[in-house]
């Protein structure tokens, strides 16, 4: 049976973690305002499903794992903080360099844009594995390690649905033609600060993992 206490209070824990400021709500936003609404939709499913993967790693004990292995610690966070900066130095250098319009043909772009988009949300939600850590302290503090397995499959549908819905909100709201019309006119500045704060995201999870050596 579901622990409806537990679950309860998990979901009253997640409303307020879901919509600080964090890589997914700015891939999420970056993508809104450069891309169609359909890529957006993708974005936000491969970015849940990630969350998802998260979510399940802690609940089957993986924040433990990358507690008794450092260096399996280090390595993942390296990766992420490393393709979150990555991801942010390409953005630099299309607001300093934009990119040449190549002529792509129509069935290419049908098949690759939509996987780039679902990739792009799943890459950026797995990149912050420090997550697992997090997500599994939160599941500690309301119950959920505790609570049994279909408490467990009803948190991670609460996830799901929340991030999703905050995710999809904040991509409605940039898709918006005033603002998506703000952002054509600004494009290079707006791509620079995004970039920096992407690489900033990046360093940051880097260093705070350095930091624990």
């Amino acid at each position: 049976m579901i622990d409806t206490g537990v679950l309860w209070t998990f979901f009253l824990l997640w409303l307020v973690i879901v919509p600080t400021p964090g890589a997914n709500s700015l891939m999420v936003t970056h993508t809104a305002l450069s891309r169609p609404a359909a890529h957006v939709a993708l974005a936000i499913l491969g970015n849940v499903i990630g969350v998802l993967l998260l979510g399940s790693a802690a609940l089957l004990g993986w924040g433990a794992l990358l507690d008794t292995f450092p260096w399996l610690r280090i390595a993942v966070h390296a990766l992420g903080g490393a393709y979150l900066i990555y991801f942010g130095s390409r953005l630099l250098q299309r607001s300093v360099h934009p990119p040449a319009r190549k002529v792509i043909p129509a069935d290419i772009v049908a098949h690759t844009e939509p996987l780039k988009a679902i990739g792009l949300g799943l890459v950026t939600a797995l990149s912050n594995a420090q997550a697992i850590l997090f997500i599994t302290s939160i599941f500690a503090v309301s119950g959920v390690l505790t609570a049994g397995l279909p408490t467990g499959l009803a948190v991670l549908a609460t996830i799901a649905a929340c991030n999703a819905s905050y995710l999809g909100l904040l991509g409605w709201m940039f898709q918006r033609e005033g603002v998506r019309n703000g952002y054509q006119r600004f494009r290079r500045w707006f791509e620079a600060a995004i970039g920096v704060l992407f690489v900033l995201f990046g360093g940051r999870l880097i260093w705070r993992e350095l930091a624990r050596l």
